[in-house]
């Protein structure tokens, strides 16, 4: 294998740690989990769709990054 194959395998290796990482971290209480790596809850009414592996979630038919916890201490 070429030295940018070795470079591509390196780099999803660390991808992959980073995001068994996030799961591992995440605080999922109140959410519904729906598989390993989807999860939910009702916020205001409306459905919050969180993926915690990539620090994704999806409210009000917007996709976001980031921390969903201060997302949500702001909506509470």
């Amino acid at each position: 294998m070429g030295d940018m194959g070795e470079v591509f395998n390196a780099m999803k290796q660390a991808d992959k740690e980073r995001r068994e990482n996030n799961l591992d971290k995440a605080d999922l209480s109140g959410f519904t989990k729906h598989t390993y790596y989807h999860y939910s809850m009702t916020l205001q009414e409306k459905r919050l769709d969180y993926w915690p592996s990539k620090n994704k979630w999806r409210w009000n038919n917007k996709t976001y990054h980031g921390n969903v916890q201060q997302f949500i201490k702001k909506r509470l």
